[in-house]
């Protein structure tokens, strides 16, 4: 049996983070209405299962009402949609930004000096924030980048030092240490077993004009290829693209583009798409300094 990393070992389910939930808004809530005195918050969120402040439930019977009661909170989809981003890549039609903010958010509210969420919720924002830098074309952060990969920190060191992975180190930024380049990331990540690429469900995904970021560019083409029932045959794309394999193909289709702009064309071509939209996307989202510095030089003119 092949050996767990640490961020396998350590990955906790969602039930799990559920309960700890549960337990710390019971703790945090309480203290709320003490404190403040007011009541009704906990009956409002829980349901009136309880006796009393700090008071346990009447039953079994009434303890589960209570957390079917919060499992259809806004609270906890929102942490349920946090997790389902960070760990399992699905975003559906939310904003990713929003996705992890707002379910930082709903944790640093049951968080206080003496009562707060495991330490697995800081590990799941930070791989969801980490997702966020990757599908929105930036460079991530080392230790996040491990978070996705569900790899121990040392085996991104190890891709660094042997060339796998282009990095750098950077003193100014928040918070500072070792990014990895976002392409590099994306072409690494995908020969990692415990990485699960995004799939986005919104629709920015249906024009290629609204892609913005190499995780649309992908989620765009994904979708495009299955729409138009387009087949790679036997692990090679169409002779429009030469050279170009099944392998190639997921790379692209993973928000990966380093082919050279001569293939532009042709995929253009076998996704059905007009060339000059086409090729102003891959610019627009890959070679955008380029893209600006022809734009600069066109207008000095």
């Amino acid at each position: 049996m092949a050996k767990k990393t640490d961020n396998q070992s350590n990955k906790v389910s969602k039930e799990v983070l559920f309960q700890n939930f549960f337990n710390t808004a019971i703790e945090v809530l309480d203290k709320f209405e003490f404190c403040f005195e007011v009541t009704g918050v906990c009956d409002q969120f829980f349901g009136n299962t309880r006796t009393g402040p700090y008071g346990s439930f009447e039953s079994d019977k009434h303890r589960l009402l209570a957390e079917n009661k919060v499992r259809a909170s806004r609270a906890w989809m929102t942490l349920s949609s946090l997790y389902d981003y960070a760990v399992d890549g699905v975003a559906g039609d939310a904003d990713p930004t929003d996705i992890v903010i707002d379910g930082a958010e709903i944790l640093s509210f049951i968080t206080t000096e003496n009562s707060h969420p495991m330490a697995e919720w800081e590990m799941i924002v930070a791989r969801g924030d980490g997702r966020y830098c990757l599908d929105d074309g930036q460079d991530v952060y080392i230790e996040k980048l491990a978070l996705l990969a569900e790899v121990d920190i040392r085996t991104v060191r190890n891709a660094i030092s042997s060339g796998e992975l282009s990095a750098e180190k950077r003193i100014s930024a928040f918070p500072a240490g070792i990014y990895i380049d976002n392409a590099s990331a994306h072409r690494w990540l995908q020969s990692r077993r415990g990485y699960k690429p995004t799939v986005f469900h919104g629709e920015a995904s249906k024009n290629i004009n609204d892609v913005v970021a190499p995780s649309g560019f992908g989620a765009f083409l994904s979708a495009r290829r299955e729409d138009l029932g387009l087949n790679t045959g036997d692990g090679k794309l169409l002779p429009l693209c030469p050279g170009i394999d099944a392998k190639a193909l997921a790379a692209i289709e993973s928000g990966v583009f380093d082919l050279p702009l001569s293939a532009v064309n042709p995929l253009a071509d076998f996704y059905q798409v007009d060339r000059k939209a086409f090729l102003n996307c891959v610019m627009r989202v890959f070679f955008s300094d380029y893209l600006a510095t022809i734009r600069q030089s066109l207008s000095d003119e």
